[in-house]
């Protein structure tokens, strides 16, 4: 396996562990939508940084931009108040809109590459897509639910992201 797919591999089990913790917040009692949302775009965004960092030499720069992308939903995301689930509907959709466009533009850097691994990023970037789009819709519900719901897509999330270097190890 390659340092990239290494890296990758250890950055993407972080983003499924992140998403368990997710789904343990409700049972130990913690709700508060506005921090949580908060720490998961902090942390997710510094562990895209280490990922582009760590990898710098492979001239991707899908880290980078995602790190962008999350830190501004961060500062943004403190002005929010979370009362009203738009509120976090919306950031949830406009992340997964923002995080769809640098995901094409991946795919379109393998497609460009004339390597087999822009469709399985076209079919993963759809999937996401999808999820991010239906998460956003059912999270119209308490906040333990909405708590849930946030761990259950970035579970999902961590597992679509593996998806790529472990099939670029098995070609």
């Amino acid at each position: 396996m390659k340092y990239k797919q290494k890296v990758d591999v250890v950055i993407e089990t972080l983003l499924i562990l992140l998403g368990v913790v997710l789904l343990l917040l409700p049972i130990l009692g913690f709700y508060n939508i506005k921090h949580i949302f908060f720490i998961i775009m902090i942390i997710y965004g510094f562990l895209n940084l280490a990922q582009f960092l760590l990898t710098l030499k492979s001239k991707d720069y899908e880290g980078l931009y995602t790190f962008i992308v999350c830190l501004a939903f961060a500062i943004v995301g403190i002005s929010f108040d979370f009362s009203n689930p738009i509120q976090l509907s919306i950031s949830l959709v406009a992340w997964t809109f923002l995080m769809c466009i640098i995901k094409l533009v991946k795919a379109s850097y393998y497609n460009d590459l004339r390597d087999r691994m822009y469709k399985l990023r076209l079919i993963t970037l759809f999937i996401f897509m999808v999820l991010g789009i239906l998460c956003s819709i059912n999270i119209y519900q308490s906040p333990d639910v909405q708590v849930l719901i946030l761990g259950f897509f970035f579970f999902s999330h961590g597992i679509l992201e593996t998806i790529d270097p472990i099939v670029k190890y098995l070609i």
